[in-house]
């Protein structure tokens, strides 16, 4: 199922003129697929041990796939709540594939992930980013707050953003248009 929304552009949330980022169910055929690019992008590009890449959460989270203008699938992430804060959720498993990288489907993936967590009342967003990606979340309103630290011997660093809402909780469309650059 595409995401609900619209961009101010006017395009359905979650897609820009490349990408379309839809939720997905994770034990269906779509959960095959993200599964299958988060193997490529973190086990098999990056060392991280399967055992540690597939998690307690896939089950429970919000899962997206982002297909490209041919539906291909090449980008994939999750969000969950906060264990204890009740206000913050956590995006996760953000993977591109490499043929996908720097040309917006991440921009899809952020955008459609940090309205989702708008519509479901959020007031914050938490991630760990791989340092080489520091700048790619700042865009988003991302900050650092933590030291650096390694995850599956890859440096990161903890970032948060505050997230807005307009009446009653509600997104506005300022809130979901996708960055530039």
């Amino acid at each position: 199922m595409q995401l609900k929304g619209f961009t101010k552009r006017g395009r359905p949330l979650g897609m820009n003129d490349d990408y379309v980022v839809e939720s997905i169910d994770w034990k269906g055929s779509d959960g095959d697929l993200a599964r299958e690019i988060r193997v490529e992008v973190f086990v098999l590009e990056q060392g991280v041990p399967l055992s540690e890449e597939l998690d307690e959460t896939d089950p429970v989270a919000h899962h997206v796939l982002a297909f490209d203008a041919a539906r291909n699938p090449c980008g994939t992430a999750r969000l969950f709540p906060d264990a204890s804060d009740g206000t913050m959720a956590h995006i996760g498993r953000m993977a591109v594939v490499g043929r996908a990288r720097g040309n917006g489907c991440g921009r899809a993936i952020m955008s459609a992930l940090m309205a989702e967590a708008r519509q479901r009342g959020f007031l914050r967003v938490e991630l760990s980013a791989q340092i080489h990606a520091i700048g790619f979340y700042a865009r988003f309103g991302f900050v650092v707050v933590s030291g650096e630290y390694l995850d599956c011997d890859i440096p990161h660093r903890t970032m948060q953003a505050s997230l807005s809402h307009g009446l009653a909780g509600s997104t506005t469309v300022e809130d979901v248009s996708v960055p530039s650059g």
